[in-house]
C-alpha cells in the first residue's frame, strides 16, 4: 500500500499511545472486557431456558442482522455517505499524490478494527451461547473478515469511485436496496397470513428456502445455513450465486476508472461528521445530512423567576416543525397500534396472558432505553449564564427546564397506552398507572444523565456519561422490578403497577435532587 499503508500504521500507533495516556481509557477496556465476557455468560442461561442454543439458532440470528446491515451499507455507500473521512483526511490525505482508489480503500481500512472487534464477540457468542464447533466458527471469522470485506469493499469502489455510476444509476441502486427489503418483509406478511404468529412461525421464516433465494441479501444468508446448517440443495446454489457475485463485483472493481470525482461529496460530509461530532459532544441530537427546520413562533411571558425558562423551553418546542411531536411519538403510534393488533388477532398474549398488565410497561422501557438516549432541549439551559442569575431555587429552575418534556413523555404515553388498553380489556387505574410509569421511565432517563453529568463533570467523554446514565437508570428500573414482584405476591396486577410505579417514582426523585446540583455552578 506504500504511503497509504504507511499513513493507517502511523495514524493506529498515534491513536493507541495518546489513548493509553488518558485514565478513562483503562475504563473503556475494562468494560468492553467485562462485556466480551459477561454478557454471554449471562445470556447462556436465557438461551438454554428457551431452547434456542444450536448452530440453527446463530445462522437465525446472523438472517435477522443480515436484513438490516447489509440494505443499510448499501445505501449508505451510493449516497456516498458510508466512508468517514476527518478533515485531516480532507486537507492531508486528498491532495497527496496517491491514486483515488487507494484513497477509498484507506477509509475502507479504518473500519477493519470494530469489525474485527464484533466478529470476535460473535465467535465467543456462537461458542457459549450456541454451542458451535469450533471449525465452523474460524470459518466463519474468516468468511467475515475476508470474504465479507472484500465483497464490500468492491461494492464501496464501484458506487463511491466509478465514473460510470452517475447520479441516476446511484439512485438506482437506493431503489433496488430498499426494493430487497420489501420483498423480505412481503415474505414475511405471508408467512404471517399463512401460519399465524408464534415463534415456530418466525424460526421457519428465517431458515426457508424463500429467503435465500432473494439476491443478494438472501445469497448471504444461504451461505452462512450451509455453514451453520449443513448443505441443501438451497443454499449451495446460494452459496455458488455469493460467489460469483464477488468475483464479478471485484473484478468490476480492480478493472475500473477511477478519477477522484468523489472528492467532493467526501469533503462535504467530512464538514457534515464534524459538526454532528461537536453537536453530540454537546448532548444534542443531530443527525448526518438533516438540517432541522425551524418556524416562526411568538408566545406571552408570565410570571417571574424560573417561570422564564419555561417559557424558554415552550418557545424552542413552538420553533420545532412538529411541535412537541418527534421520532418517539412516532414509535409509540407503532407500538400501541402493534400491541393492539397482535392482541386484537390472535386474542391473547399466551403464556404472557396472566401478566398481561406488564406487557406495556415493558415495551414503554425498551422504547425509552433506545430512543431516548440524549439530553433534549433542556440541556441547552446548563450553558446560559442568565439560567444561574434568575432569582430562584435550583429545584424550581429544574422543573421549569424540564416541564415540557414532561409534558412529551405524557403525550405519548398516552398515545401508546390507548388502544393497547381498549383492546386488552385493561381496567382505568391500570391504563393510568401504565402512563405513569412512561412518564416515570422518561423523567428517569432525563434526570439519570443530568446526574451522570455531575458524577464525570469534563474528566470523562460522552460515552462514559452515557454508560452512567445507564448504569443509574437500569437501577432505577431494577427498583421498580422488585416492585412489581413484591406486588404480585402481595395481590393482583393493579397492586403491582402501583408499588412498581410507586418505587420507579422515588429513584426519579432521588435523581431529580441531586440533578438540582448542575444549577449551582455555572461551567467554564
Amino acid at each position: 500500500m506504500g504511503a497509504i499503508g504507511y499513513l493507517y500504521k502511523r495514524t493506529l500507533i498515534n491513536r493507541t499511545k495518546m489513548a493509553l495516556k488518558k485514565p478513562v481509557t483503562y475504563l473503556y477496556l475494562a468494560l468492553l472486557l467485562f462485556y466480551f465476557l459477561a454478557v454471554p455468560a449471562s445470556l447462556k442461561v436465557i438461551m438454554q431456558g428457551t431452547g434456542l442454543d444450536s448452530a440453527r439458532d446463530m445462522a437465525g440470528v446472523l438472517t435477522v442482522l443480515s436484513f438490516w446491515l447489509i440494505p443499510a451499507n448499501l445505501i449508505a455507500y451510493a449516497k456516498r455517505r458510508g466512508l468517514v473521512y476527518r478533515h485531516s483526511d480532507v486537507h492531508f490525505l486528498f491532495p497527496a499524490p496517491v491514486g483515488p482508489k487507494r484513497v477509498l480503500i484507506y477509509a475502507h481500512l479504518r473500519t477493519l478494527l470494530v469489525q474485527v472487534l464484533l466478529n470476535l464477540f460473535a465467535v465467543v457468542c456462537g461458542g457459549v451461547l450456541f454451542h458451535v464447533e469450533g471449525w465452523r466458527l474460524a470459518v466463519y471469522f474468516v468468511f467475515s473478515v475476508f470474504i465479507e470485506n472484500l465483497l464490500e469493499a468492491g461494492i464501496m469502489l464501484l458506487l463511491y469511485g466509478s465514473e460510470k455510476f452517475r447520479e441516476r444509476q446511484r439512485g438506482m441502486m437506493i431503489k433496488a436496496a430498499y426494493g430487497l427489503v420489501i420483498i423480505l418483509l412481503g415474505m414475511a406478511v405471508y408467512m404471517y397470513l399463512q401460519e399465524g404468529l408464534s415463534m415456530d412461525t418466525v424460526s421457519r421464516f428465517l431458515h426457508s428456502d424463500m429467503i435465500q433465494m432473494v439476491p443478494f441479501i438472501g445469497w448471504y444468508i444461504a451461505a452462512v445455513h450451509l455453514l451453520f446448517t449443513g448443505a441443501t440443495a438451497v443454499n449451495v446454489a446460494g452459496t455458488a450465486c455469493y460467489g460469483l457475485l464477488l468475483a464479478a463485483v471485484v473484478a468490476a472493481a480492480w478493472r475500473m476508472d477511477c478519477k477522484g470525482g468523489f472528492y467532493e461529496d467526501a469533503m462535504k460530509f467530512a464538514e457534515d461528521y464534524e459538526e454532528v461530532l461537536e453537536s453530540r459532544r454537546q448532548g444534542n441530537v443531530k443527525r448526518l445530512g438533516k438540517k432541522e427546520k425551524f418556524g416562526k413562533a411568538r408566545i406571552r411571558w408570565r410570571g417571574h423567576g424560573a417561570s422564564a425558562l419555561f417559557y424558554r423551553q415552550l418557545l424552542e418546542y413552538k420553533k420545532s416543525r412538529y411541535f412537541i411531536f418527534d421520532i418517539n411519538t412516532i414509535v409509540a403510534v407503532l407500538a400501541g397500534a402493534a400491541l393492539a393488533y397482535l392482541y386484537e388477532k390472535e386474542g391473547s398474549f399466551g403464556g404472557l396472558e396472566p401478566y398481561r398488565v406488564f406487557v406495556l410497561p415493558v415495551v414503554a422501557a425498551y422504547m425509552i432505553f433506545i430512543f431516548t438516549g440524549f439530553g433534549g432541549k433542556w440541556a441547552k439551559e446548563l450553558k446560559s449564564p442568565y439560567t444561574y442569575l434568575l432569582p430562584d431555587s435550583p429545584f424550581r429552575k429544574l422543573m421549569a427546564a424540564t416541564l415540557m418534556q414532561h409534558v412529551q413523555a405524557l403525550i405519548n404515553g398516552c398515545i401508546m397506552t390507548a388502544p393497547c388498553a381498549l383492546v386488552m380489556g385493561l381496567a382505568l387505574p391500570e391504563a393510568l398507572l401504565c402512563i405513569l410509569f412512561y412518564i416515570l421511565m422518561s423523567a428517569g432517563k432525563l434526570y439519570s444523565l443530568a446526574v451522570a453529568q455531575i458524577v464525570t463533570g469534563s474528566a470523562l467523554g460522552t460515552t462514559a456519561r452515557q454508560l452512567v446514565q445507564m448504569l443509574l437508570l437500569s437501577m432505577a428500573a431494577g427498583a421498580g422490578v422488585m416492585g412489581a414482584i413484591m406486588g404480585m405476591a402481595v395481590g393482583g396486577g393493579l397492586m403491582a403497577l402501583g408499588i412498581m410505579d410507586l418505587f420507579l417514582g422515588l429513584f426519579t426523585m432521588i435523581y431529580m435532587v441531586i440533578a438540582t446540583l448542575n444549577f449551582y455552578h455555572i461551567e467554564a
